[in-house]
């Protein structure tokens, strides 16, 4: 009784979380997959059937009330807790997945009012060509971009689940055909996963079409923005020579005058005279005592450091010493211009307003950025202490001449900044900014024409010391960069002064800057190049010495990264727009598709990280069984040299296809790729391909091993090594041939090596008719016995060749452990054969013949010869 109305008191309190906890213990684990999934995605799970559910329920709670004992039922409430828990679960779940609903709301909501806002933008005055017109299109650009990424970063991550959804399907089997059937829980059961599917994917497509109309927008942007730069670069004008430029160049003066005139009386107006006149005072002070307080600045530090220079021991500590100099006399230079800028900006606020001047504080610290530059760098390139460092190598009055041009072009590209930004902010006339602006593009025009003669007077200075020096170099040999650069540089130098001079103002704005931008950066990017190989190299000679091997990687990677730094950056001087750029590189990190292939620059990477840590360990297992396991076994050197390339082999392929399986690309997608090899194959790399397979045919069947003696046509020698292409030949003269493997193969090979067997040798000698062959024969035989190469078995021998015409033909037979020793055995054995046949009394002969003279010409008898 105790535990009926036990059981009722539970029912009665917890029925709905005790039906729940029978549910889940009673339904199959497909349908509790919405209790464990991840959050916002249980709204797709499978419902169970109430009607199956509740009987099973019903039927297990009358079990329960009347059978459980009452020792059972504390069972019941942990079963209870969990219930309570579960639906606790449930309701937390229905609420994260409401506040992720509304997210994406707002998200959808945020995309379609970008672009909105990117069609009304598109839509507006295509002659709009001010600065301030393009800004407003890049900043509409810069949201749509973002939200591209966005819908595809997060489509890309629905699509998981997507792809796991339909695998779940396909693992239900397929669809019966018509009169087919199948059990009735697996066609329910794929029809939620399918409703489910319809279900997940309805906000992956609101996505993807988000993705697709942002990245329409983008490009219709690209192109407008892209179209404005254009008309405005080409947009012509009044020339320099033209009276009226200078007639409107006038008035903007005397309006400027007119201007400052009315500020300064309403100053004097509002604070006197006397303050005035005293902030005039100030202001001037500190606009002209700044840079000059710069500049003594300069020559202090310049005068302290060059001492401890001097004194410096090692060429590290110099050159760190060195450039510290460089970038401390240009920060102090920079310094001094930002204050003196912002105490003339300062005093212009009653003149410009207080709206622009954010815009013009930029611009005259990145004026003053680019002549601290041009001082840091002029100095870096032009007179650094280590000749390596210096692009051009000028005698020391032209260094100083070429120095003095650099930092007068960074003061004229500065100038040409500034008025290029007050011109586009409205604070200048645009009369008075192009005639500006002509004049300093003419400027800066003559000072790269010098700029460019002293590059030529560089590289004939080069070629004097060449001619003067006692090495070898030829200077018409070596690559002649000077001659190009300075043509080139001449070359854009006239044409931004045609451009001014015809009216082209702004095309000769960029033409100049960005020939003055494009030689900075890549100066700037070879001398940090050059100095930081300079130091690797200084550390590599001394105190880490013995990391030299790797520390001579260094200098080839940071010329690389540089490299890769630099062309983006030339790119965007030229007129490339950054956002393009970083969509190429962001294609390039999320990975570009080739068919069915997608490749990013991730996956290069991790490929040639781990093939070169392959290749590496490769190498290193090589060295290891050559020099520590090889020995043990007391092989053959050949065949010690077959398993090492083979290994090598080996470890190579496997590198090669565990850095592909690294990179995630299915070997199987490359069938297209291995399609065409075999077509090149087939065509153009037969030699290569046959080579390299005779190559493993001659380490697997080993006719030829390393250490063979082997002649190949005229060729005769030991081989040395057998590559993939090639086997490498070293004669006696200590000459080196190179023979392809397919000739080995093909051809007729004498492999005087080939047995293990003794070789024997064949010393051919002659005696004089009359000599004691018996005593002849046993003095062979000794000579042949004494020697210490000579093998015991099989035993010497003599024997006679046959009867010649001066002598009786005698050879000794003897053998040898390797064929390389019988030509030094057979020359030692003729030395013995000629000293002991000299004591013996035997006589070698050698062909005599006899002349007889039948006639002689009359008068040549008896005449005298000459005397």
């Amino acid at each position: 009784m105790i535990g009926v109305n036990f059981a009722f008191l539970l029912w009665q309190k917890s029925a709905d979380a005790l039906f729940g906890v029978l549910r889940i213990q009673m339904a199959p684990q497909w349908q509790i997959e919405a209790l464990v999934s991840r959050p916002g995605s249980e709204r797709y799970a499978m419902k169970p059937s109430g009607r199956h559910l509740g009987a099973w329920a019903t039927a297990l709670l009358a079990l329960l009330v009347v059978f459980i004992p009452v020792t059972g039922h504390a069972a019941l409430v942990p079963m209870v807790a969990e219930a309570v828990e579960l639906e606790s679960q449930i309701a937390a779940t229905e609420i994260e997945r409401q506040e992720h609903d509304a997210v994406l709301d707002k998200l959808f909501a945020e995309f379609k009012a970008n672009a909105a806002e990117a069609r009304e933008v598109l839509k507006t005055d295509a002659e709009d060509l001010s600065v301030q017109n393009r800004t407003e299109l890049s900043a509409v650009r810069a949201k749509l971009a973002r939200d591209r990424d966005l819908a595809d970063m997060l489509a890309t991550r629905g699509s998981l689940d997507t792809r796991i959804l339909q695998a779940r399907i396909e693992a239900l089997g397929p669809v019966p055909a018509d009169g087919e059937s199948e059990p009735a829980f697996i066609t329910e059961r794929r029809e939620e996963l399918t409703k489910r599917l319809g279900t997940l994917q309805q906000p992956i497509l609101r996505l993807r079409d988000a993705q697709v109309t942002a990245a329409l927008l983008v490009n219709e942007l690209d192109a407008t923005i892209g179209e404005l730069a254009q008309r405005r670069l080409f947009q012509g004008g009044q020339s320099p020579i033209d009276p009226r430029l200078w007639i409107g160049s006038a008035r903007d003066v005397s309006s400027g005058i007119a201007k400052a005139a009315a500020a300064g009386g309403k100053a004097i107006a509002e604070h006197g005279t006397g303050y005035v006149l005293l902030a005039a005072i100030l202001v001037l002070a500190l606009v002209i005592g700044l840079p000059l307080f710069g500049v003594f600045a300069r020559r202090f530090i310049i005068r302290l450091v060059e001492k401890r220079l001097l004194s410096a021991g090692g060429v590290a500590r110099r050159l760190v010493l060195t450039i510290a100099l460089d970038s401390l006399l240009a920060l102090v230079l920079g310094i001094s211009l930002l204050l003196a800028t912002l105490a003339m900006l300062a005093a212009l606020i009653p003149l410009i307003g207080a709206e622009n001047m954010g815009e013009l504080a930029a611009s005259f610290i990145l004026a003053g950025i680019i002549v601290a530059i041009g001082h840091w760098l002029g100095r870096g390139v032009l007179m650094s202490p280590f000749p390596e460092l210096r692009l051009i190598t000028l005698p020391e009055d032209g260094a100083r001449r070429a120095l003095l041009i650099v930092r007068r072009i960074a003061y004229v590209l500065a100038a040409e900044l500034v008025v290029a930004n007050l011109e586009e902010y409205n604070l200048l006339g645009a009369d008075l900014s192009r005639l500006l602006s002509a004049m300093l593009v003419t400027l800066g025009a003559w000072l790269l024409w010098q700029l460019a003669n002293s590059i030529l007077e560089a590289r004939q200075f080069w070629e004097s010391r060449v001619e003067k020096s006692s090495t070898d170099t030829d200077p018409e040999s070596s690559l002649d960069f000077a001659t190009p650069m300075a043509r080139a540089i001449k070359m854009f130098a006239l044409a931004a002064v045609i451009a001014a001079l015809i009216g082209y103002a702004f095309l000769a704005r960029y033409i100049f800057a960005a020939l003055l931008l494009s030689l900075g950066t890549i100066c700037a990017a070879v001398y940090i190049h050059r100095s930081f190989a300079l130091f690797v190299s200084s550390l590599a000679a001394g105190r880490l010495h013995r990391y030299r091997r790797m520390l001579h990687l260094l200098p080839l990677l940071s010329g690389i990264l540089t490299t890769l730094i630099v062309i983006p950056v030339l790119a965007i001087i030229w007129g490339y727009s950054a956002y393009e750029i970083g969509d190429a590189l962001l294609a390039l990190r999320n990975g570009i598709e080739f068919g069915e292939i997608k490749i990013s620059a991730g996956d290069v990477f991790t490929f040639f990280i781990v093939f070169f840590i392959g290749f590496f360990v490769t190498r290193w297992l090589q060295r290891f069984l050559k020099v520590s396991i090889m020995p043990e076994f007391g092989m053959d050197t050949g065949a010690e040299a077959a398993i090492i390339t083979f290994l090598g082999y080996i470890g190579i392929t496997l590198a090669a296809v565990i850095a592909i399986a690294t990179t995630g690309l299915d070997l199987s997608s490359l069938a297209f790729v291995a399609g065409a090899l075999s077509v090149g194959l087939g065509f153009g790399l037969q030699s290569v391909v046959e080579n390299f397979t005779s190559g493993i045919l001659l380490l697997m069947e080993r006719p030829i091993k390393v250490g063979d003696w082997i002649e190949v046509g005229e060729h005769s020698g030991i081989v040395r090594k057998i590559a993939v292409r090639s086997t490498h030949v070293e004669t006696f003269d200590r000459h080196q041939i190179i023979i392809p493997n397919s000739q080995l193969i093909t051809e007729v090979v004498k492999n005087r090596s080939f047995s293990t067997a003794p070789t024997r040798i064949v010393v051919p000698v002659g005696v004089a008719y009359g000599t004691d062959l018996e005593n002849a024969r046993s003095i062979l035989l000794e000579i042949a016995q004494s020697n210490a190469k000579v093998l015991e078995t099989p035993e010497p021998a003599v024997a006679i060749e046959g009867f010649g015409d001066s002598s009786i033909n005698m050879k000794i037979l003897a053998f040898v452990r390797e064929a390389t020793d019988g030509a030094p055995t057979a020359s030692e054995i003729y030395f013995a054969i000629a000293s002991r046949f000299a004591a013996e009394g035997i006589e070698i002969p050698f062909p005599q013949r006899d002349l007889h003279v039948r006639s002689i010409p009359e008068g040549l008898i008896g005449k005298p010869g000459p005397a």
